[in-house]
């Protein structure tokens, strides 16, 4: 259930020091731009959207502990997928408004250098466990799952079934969801943005909205009969999950093109009273739908992400409010900038670790399996992610730097303005996400006991 656009990426200190004692990001999400009185959207330092992750990732964690509390965890997907699109868009719309063009190459290289790390250092600790511990169907519950997950085709593997039961890396459906649209959207954007057509943009992500939204019902109701064959292709692949990304494009959009400045009082009012209300939902379907339900595709899931819109816009817009200082709480970041790897690890050690390999109680089986999970991440997040991360926009500083004249050491000046500025930095996290991918019963077989859905 995904960077926080602007933020600076060595974000540590988010998770150490009270968001209001955060100083604000040094660069800019975007440029003036036109018609909005000379006033840009800055997403500048918002920690309650790297919070925010880490409640959504806490209620795949408990579902998947058991298959039974929170039976509705799946809406963390939504939360994770609409906060994926809405980061991009700003990262990449911003990156536009700054310099005129848009660089394909260092945005697939930055999305590279995040997520691919973290991946395979769960591939790599897979095959040492495989080493010492004897895997039944290795060959596809481990070899199989991993080649999915590295080439993000774990979408499409389990939508058409053949994912195997109790798969070791089964999660990263979702992260391959949000690779393939990051391929598609940022391409797409680039041809929009390049004619200098914004209003083509906007058609494009409400193309893209009405695409899957149409597809996935169509699938549900020209279905003879509702089982897990059908409600597995309905909730894992790309085609019938973008609407959720294309959502949040479309706030990206909306956000730098100035509309999320400027509210009046009455206008931020209303907002408030309606993210309550969000919440509200999002708790009680949490609570109460399951994903055998028929009706989750063609209701529930439409309106779980338009409630998770309507809550980041809250976030955004209101940064002073209860909820957001709630969402900024230090402990909250700090897990939310982990959440990726979190996401990644938490499956194979919860296959690794469960009622079909030991007998412990439920109590026990939980404190080994966060035992494994968190200090792993941790190390992983403070040993290689943050370098990493520090590494990468040192980089890209130095590509965009302009070279000096020969013998004089004075800088040549570009002549394209973009080149004269770095690429935007990324701030840990926001883009890839742990989402709850789901085990759906809708005709008494478990869709392969596959985990829920991801962040970067």
């Amino acid at each position: 259930m995904v960077v926080m656009s602007d933020q600076r990426e060595s974000a540590s200190p988010l998770a150490t020091v009270p968001s209001s004692q955060v100083p604000p990001a040094e660069v800019s999400t975007s440029a003036a731009t036109p018609g909005t009185g000379g006033k840009a959207f800055s997403l500048g330092n918002r920690p309650a959207l790297t919070g925010i992750r880490a409640i959504a990732l806490s209620f795949v964690l408990i579902f998947h502990s058991n298959f039974k509390t929170l039976p509705g965890a799946w809406v963390s997907l939504g939360i994770f997928f609409v906060l994926s699109g809405f980061l991009i868009t700003t990262m990449l719309a911003g990156e536009h408004q700054r310099t005129g063009r848009i660089s394909l190459s260092k945005f697939y290289s930055r999305r590279g250098v995040r997520l691919l790390p973290p991946l395979l250092i769960a591939v790599a600790l897979l095959g040492l466990y495989a080493t010492f511990v004897p895997v039944a169907n290795a060959g596809n519950r481990i070899w199989g799952d991993s080649a999915a997950a590295v080439f993000y085709l774990s979408d499409y593997r389990s939508a058409f079934g053949h994912e195997p039961f109790l798969g070791f890396m089964s999660q990263c459906w979702s992260l391959a969801v949000e690779e393939q649209f990051y391929l598609i959207w940022a391409a797409l954007l680039l041809v929009a943005l390049k004619f200098g057509n914004r209003k083509l943009a906007y058609t494009l992500t409400c193309i893209g909205i009405a695409v899957c939204a149409a597809n996935r019902i169509y699938l549900v109701l020209g279905a003879h009969h509702w089982n897990s064959y059908v409600a597995g292709r309905a909730y894992y692949a790309f085609d019938t999950r973008g609407d959720a990304l294309f959502l949040g494009c479309l706030l990206g959009l909306i956000a730098t093109g100035g509309h999320l400045e400027g509210w009046k009082p009455w206008a931020k009012r209303t907002l408030s009273v309606l993210a309550v209300a969000s919440t509200a939902s999002l708790i009680w379907i949490i609570a109460t739908v399951g994903l055998a339900a028929r009706s989750l595709p063609l209701w529930w899931l439409p309106i779980s992400e338009v409630a998770s819109a309507v809550i980041i816009v809250y976030l955004i817009i209101r940064p002073k409010g209860v909820g957001t200082r709630a969402m900024s709480f230090s402990a909250l970041v700090l897990v939310g900038n982990m959440s990726y790897t979190i996401y990644i690890l938490h499956w194979p050690v919860y296959v690794a670790i469960s009622p079909f390999t030991v007998r412990w109680s439920y109590g026990v089986t939980e404190v080994v399996r966060l035992a494994i999970i968190l200090p792993l991440a941790a190390l992983s997040w403070y040993l290689m992610e943050q370098p990493l991360m520090r590494w990468r926009r040192r980089a890209l500083e130095v590509a965009a730097a302009p070279a000096p004249i020969e013998g004089l050491g004075v800088p040549v000046v570009p002549a394209a303005v973009g080149d004269a500025h770095p690429a935007p930095v990324e701030a840990p996290g926001a883009e890839e996400g742990p989402h709850p991918g789901d085990h759906v019963v809708p005709d008494g077989r478990p869709l392969a006991r596959r985990p829920t859905p991801a962040f970067e």
